[in-house]
């Protein structure tokens, strides 16, 4: 009786770790990963000669901001216990522009208003002292230095328009504001950027 049991709790831990062994493997071949880092790898943007311009991480999720040939592009991350899983990304144009946007997430998989916003900038303009973006108890303001990436980010789903996202002198003179351009009535969706104050 006692070598049948033994038998029998042999096959059943045999059994558990095919069953696991099984789940990691379809898991890795769907995208799954066991860090952040290698589950940004997976998105095709994730480009061998990208430059990692920053991250940000906020429980469950981390934000990883590339710089490619082309584009800037925002790469989302999430993690569920075990692993960690591509969630998405987004681009933002390159330009000629002193204060350029240089990607954009924002992000929510919950009815709890949880999730997950990143906004990354970088200014070249000399005259440019600070950026603010927000409200009330979630608005932030912070020093520019000429080329450095600026991350601002949230722990909530933000949209742009309720940003309020403003470039300012040091005499709080508004010098860009973040927006669609308006020509002959049509606004390009894919142009969000930092647009001139007159």
């Amino acid at each position: 009786m006692k070598v049948k049991y033994k038998l029998n709790l042999k096959y059943s831990i045999l059994g558990l770790f095919l069953i696991l062994c099984a789940y990691i493997i379809i898991s890795y071949i769907s995208g799954a990963r066991f860090s952040p880092d290698r589950a940004a790898k997976t998105s095709r943007w994730a480009e061998n000669t990208s430059v990692l311009l920053g991250t940000v991480e906020t429980p469950p999720y981390k934000v990883y901001i590339y710089e490619n040939q082309d584009k800037y592009r925002t790469i989302l991350t999430g993690y569920k216990f075990p692993f960690w899983r591509y969630r998405g990304s987004s681009w933002a144009n390159k330009t000629e522009d002193k204060v350029k946007l240089v990607g954009w997430c924002s992000y929510s998989d919950r009815g709890d208003g949880k999730g997950i916003t990143v906004v990354p900038v970088q200014s070249f303009d000399d005259k440019v002292a600070f950026i603010e973006m927000g409200s009330g108890p979630d608005l932030q303001r912070k020093p520019v230095k000429t080329g450095e990436v600026l991350l601002f980010s949230w722990e909530k789903s933000v949209k742009w328009n309720d940003l309020n996202a403003i470039a300012c002198s040091g005499d709080n003179k508004v010098l860009y504001k973040l927006g669609y351009e308006v020509n002959n009535s049509k606004i390009n969706m894919d142009e969000l950027r930092w647009l001139p104050v007159d």
